[in-house]
């Protein structure tokens, strides 16, 4: 009983340690991008989308969505504000007209551009304060939590 107690008690002291990292880490990570993005009228997740507009040469509502782990409507959502404010496009495939693949307009790349550069800069600067090597940890360490988390199964969930 003594050693579920003291499990108990570490296990209260690393959720409380994680809530004060996730808190101030959220914190940080998002006053690299709020800027930049409010002076463009643009949440995070349709700079996202974007960017990978940009990077891509065909690219599809359904492809955004198996990226990035969503369902079709939540990006479709998305991709209808960045049409109202004419930052993209859309040109159905010829073999298939129902598929319609998405593409920067002028403004679309040049907001794109604006943001990517401020973010750029900023995240520059964290880089030559802690280094390539240290951020590059602290993320290969982030993605391999991500990872073991998303395997987590509905038993290891229910124990």
């Amino acid at each position: 009983m003594m050693v579920s107690v003291m499990e108990n008690a570490e296990l209260n002291s690393l959720l409380n340690t994680y809530f004060e990292a996730y808190q101030g880490t959220t914190r940080i990570m998002a006053d690299l991008v709020a800027w930049p993005l409010s002076q463009n009228k643009l949440s995070f997740e349709q700079f996202l989308i974007l960017r990978r507009i940009a990077t891509s040469d065909e690219v599809t509502l359904n492809d955004i969505a198996l990226q990035r782990q969503v369902t079709r409507s939540a990006i479709s959502r998305q991709v209808k504000a960045l049409l109202a404010q004419h930052y993209v496009f859309q040109v159905p495939d010829p073999r298939d007209r129902r598929r319609l693949y998405l593409h920067l307009t002028a403004g679309g790349q040049r907001v794109e551009l604006l943001v990517n550069e401020a973010i750029t800069e900023h995240f520059d600067l964290w880089v030559k304060r802690l280094g390539a090597s240290q951020i590059g940890e602290a993320l290969t360490m982030m993605e391999k939590f991500s990872d073991q988390v998303l395997q987590l199964t509905p038993q290891d969930k229910a124990q």
